[in-house]
Parts: structure tokens; sequence; C-alpha cells
């Protein structure tokens, strides 16, 4: 039992939950819009999430002030090496599978932009400071949403994608928003030791707190709204994204769930697509 609570531990330092709750993303879109997406886009999918969210820990941890707080931020500073070399690996074997599958060609042209984009953008937020680190947790919604469901959309043509779809797209942002701000929240002290801004910057703890809720409950209730307008077809999706966002509220008021405990069960969270693959 030990032995298996210490590779849960390992899965969520390493953000490898992150990894998998990003292809369950993909695979939320692709169901959504009735499209099939190779195994290599999801692969490669997995490569770029681990690739921004390891380069970004590692950034962190070689930035904080003196030894890092989290075991997160200690883990990447104590392997940097090791970390650094595997990144370098990833985005090595990422780029050659990228323009070499013919599979990939679809995607192509968007993924350069997102990846050029993303990197620039997080460029910018390391070298912009404290003073922008606010728009953090937004960007990184929004870059993650992007990411998982720009391959399923550029199967279809743009003129037949229905409204419904950007609608859930919105709400699987709030998701991950709400998923950050929580993070955020819950590692506020640990951040300001460690010299790392977040939209904290921006407004007190309290306004944060009641910000989450705000977040939280409009995209439940644009779920709720969508369930009894919407065709019995996409209930299975509102399910999904309304258990996603209703048990982080859950595990945001929680008294006797410790920090890495909510840390961890809000990250397994967007694995629950995964569940669309029994259906």
């Amino acid at each position: 039992m030990e032995i298996f609570r210490k590779i849960l531990l390992y899965i969520n330092l390493l953000s490898l939950d992150v990894v998998f709750g990003a292809m369950a993303g993909m695979l939320f879109f692709s169901d959504l819009l009735e499209v099939n997406i190779a195994g290599s886009v999801y692969f490669l999918l997995g490569l770029a999430v681990w690739s921004i969210y390891t380069l970004d820990h590692l950034m962190d941890a070689r930035g904080a002030i003196g030894k890092p707080q989290s075991p997160r931020h200690q883990l990447h500073q104590k392997y940097h090496r090791v970390l650094s070399a595997l990144v370098i690996c990833c985005i090595l074997i990422g780029a050659f599978l990228f323009f070499r599958l013919t599979e990939m060609e679809f995607i192509r042209t968007l993924g350069i932009l997102l990846g050029v984009v993303t990197v620039f953008w997080m460029g910018f937020l390391k070298i912009a400071g404290p003073k922008y680190s606010w728009l953090k947790e937004i960007s990184t919604a929004l870059i993650y949403v992007l990411g998982i469901s720009f391959a399923p959309i550029a199967k279809v043509d743009f003129e037949l994608i229905d409204i419904s779809v950007y609608v859930f797209a919105f709400v699987y942002f709030l998701a991950a928003l709400v998923n950050l701000l929580m993070l955020s929240y819950q590692d506020a002290e640990v951040d300001q030791k460690d010299g790392f801004g977040s939209v904290l910057v921006l407004i007190p703890k309290t306004a944060l707190k009641n910000l989450i809720i705000v977040l939280g409950l409009t995209g439940i209730g644009v779920l709720v709204v969508f369930s009894a307008i919407l065709p019995s077809y996409y209930h299975i999706s509102s399910m999904i994204l309304g258990l996603i966002i209703g048990y982080h509220l859950i595990l945001f008021f929680s008294k006797n769930q410790s920090k890495d405990q909510i840390r961890r069960k809000s990250e397994a969270l967007f694995l629950l697509p995964f569940l669309l693959l029994l259906l």
C-alpha cells in the first residue's frame, strides 16, 4: 500500500496526472464532435503537456528564494539535470514525429502557431516577474483548453461546428481555471516564501475565494441550462463536466483533506472523460 501511495505521489509531482488529464480532455472533445483522433496525436499532446509543465516547474525551482517549499519544486530542483535532459528529448522526439507523421498534417499549422505563442507567453511571464503573474492562471487555463480541443475541432468544417461545442469549451476553461485558482489559493503562503507570484498579487485571498465559488457555480449553472435545452446526446458530456467542477467545489470547502490530497484529487478529476471509453 505504501508503494502504491509513493507511485501516486510521484505521478502527481511529475505532472503525469496532468498529462493523462489532457489526453482525456482531447477524448472529451473528440466524442463531442464525433471524430476519431489518431493515437499518435494523443501521444504528442502528452509529450507537449509534460514538456511545458516540467519546464515551467524547472524554471520555478531555479528561481525560488533558497530551498523551495513545495515537494514538487524540491524534486525538480534536486533532479534538474535529469529532468532537463528528458524535456529536451521529449521536445526533439515530439518535433520529429510532428513533422514526419502524415496524420499530423491537419494540425501542423495550428500546432506550430499554438506552440510558438505558448513558448513566447511563458517567456514573457517569467521576464515580467510577479507584477504580471496574475495572468498565469488565466492564460494557462486558456492554452490548456485550446491544446486539448484544437485537434478535434480541426477535424471538422468550422461552419458545421455547433455553438454548443464552444459553450462546452468555455465551461471546460472554467473548470481548468477553478482548478488553478484553487491551487493558488491553497499554496499562497508557500508561493510567497518562494517568491512566486499568482493572481493574489491582484486581489486578496478572500476575494479569490469568492471568485472560485462564482466561477464554479457559473459553470454548473450553464451546464444545468444546457441539459434542459440540448438533446440527450449532450447529457453525458454535461454530467462529466458538472462532476469535475462540482467536486472541485466540494474539495475546496473540505476541512479534513490535506493540501496534497486536494491537489491530487483535483488533478485526477480531469481523468473523468476517460469514462467515455466505456460507452
